[in-house]
């Protein structure tokens, strides 16, 4: 049971914090793959402008987020996650004044055409605990009936939420306040119903 939520976790990690930076669909306001961007149309000349405004941000972060996975403290306190609007344009979710940050990030992109949305929790703030999740499937000590890893499905930071989305077989009190007393009772975390992975 450990093995199959440890692998929950690690997918969840690269499958919704890989890049921070998603598409917006236009219906559900779920994220989308940007590799299925046309560059023959006016919003997709666009996404692709918005994809180098991403990738200069994150190499301001960590010049080597591409190969290794920024640290929690790598991100700004002021960053929230960024994503691609329906329209293509780059949006970065900033937490705290978005006037001045808005000031720091055009002086990181050398340009001022993108959008800012205000959040309330920092990327770092949700990296942190993915951390703690992460070290809490890692421990062995962990007993193998503990009322949240019996009903682990997956964890990740939402950028569109913002928050850590935590997945259970069951949402029950008990594996909420077990996760809440042993690994993290960060405001940031929401916790909804999900299914568990099938490993491959």
């Amino acid at each position: 049971m450990k093995t199959k939520n440890l692998f929950a976790i690690l997918l969840a990690g690269i499958l919704m914090t890989g890049a921070a930076c998603t598409t917006r669909s236009g219906q559900s306001g779920q994220s989308e793959a940007t590799d299925t961007i046309n560059p023959n149309t006016m919003i997709g000349v666009t996404e692709l402008l918005s994809e180098n405004l991403h990738d200069k941000l994150m190499s301001s972060f960590n010049p080597n987020w591409e190969i290794e996975e920024p640290a929690p403290t790598d991100y700004p306190e002021y960053y929230g996650g960024s994503f691609i609007d329906n329209d293509g344009k780059f949006v970065v979710c900033v937490v705290g004044n978005s006037a001045q940050h808005r000031l720091t990030l055009a002086s990181i992109l050398g340009t001022d055409d993108f959008l800012t949305e205000s959040c309330t929790y920092s990327y770092r703030e949700m990296m942190q605990v993915m951390d703690k999740i992460d070290a809490f499937l890692s421990d062995s000590s962990v007993p193998a009936d503990h009322p949240f890893l019996t009903r682990f499905a997956g964890a990740g930071a939402d950028v569109f939420e913002n928050r850590v989305v935590v997945q259970l077989t069951e949402v029950t009190d008990a594996a909420v306040q077990a996760f809440k007393k042993d690994i993290s009772n960060s405001p940031a975390v929401m916790f909804e119903k999900g299914e568990m992975p099938e490993l491959m």
